[in-house]
């Protein structure tokens, strides 16, 4: 019998804009949905709702073979989220703390 073990980096909950970046780059080159619920660990009415909420901010675009793709618009909202200092802090904070 096999037993998991976890750390604690694995036990961390993300919030709401880290899984969106996650969706981001993992879409840059192009993705179908279920690869990317795979890819993200989203159930598929997570994956629906923020797949729906990035393509209607123009962030995402699926292109005529179904993929998601991410847009200039969101390559350009993730170059912003990684220069900024607030982004990561309380993984950072964590860190510390363990």
């Amino acid at each position: 019998m096999d037993i998991a073990v976890f750390s604690w980096d694995q036990m961390v909950n993300r919030d709401r804009h880290e899984i969106a970046i996650e969706i981001m780059n993992r879409a840059v080159s192009g993705k179908k949905k279920t690869e990317l619920m795979r890819d993200v660990g989203l159930s598929y009415l997570q994956a629906k709702l923020y797949l729906g909420e990035l393509v209607d901010r123009g962030l995402l675009q699926i292109d005529e073979r179904q993929n998601f793709k991410t847009t200039k618009k969101g390559l350009e909202f993730m170059e912003k989220c990684e220069a900024c200092p607030l982004f990561g802090w309380d993984k950072e904070k964590l860190k510390t703390l363990l």
